[in-house]
């Protein structure tokens, strides 16, 4: 196998990995794989460039996939903190 086409199957096993710990949730798994893979996807491209052009869509796929669970684990957070600030709130008032 060439490594043009190693360099291929290695950025989209990592991408799909990276959406697999989204969808499941594993932020400290997927934060460990985030951390790696800026500086892999930039090493491909200056070395490939246009020649990764043909798994840029499966990419942007999983990209795409990966911000919607953040978006919705955020949206879970934000909203597990304002019940929490509620009943903190509440339970001052009953203290006093």
């Amino acid at each position: 196998m060439d490594s043009l086409e190693k360099t291929k199957i290695q950025l989209l096993a990592h991408s799909r990995n990276m959406l697999n710990s989204a969808l499941e949730e594993d932020w400290e798994y997927f934060s460990q794989l985030d951390s790696s893979w800026q500086g892999q996807l930039e090493s491909a491209v200056s070395k490939y460039g246009q020649e990764l052009d043909v798994i840029g869509a499966q990419l942007l796929e999983d990209n795409q996939q990966i911000q919607n669970c953040i978006l919705r684990a955020q949206k879970i957070l934000s909203t597990d903190y304002e019940k929490n600030t509620h009943a903190m709130s509440a339970l001052k008032k009953y203290m006093k």
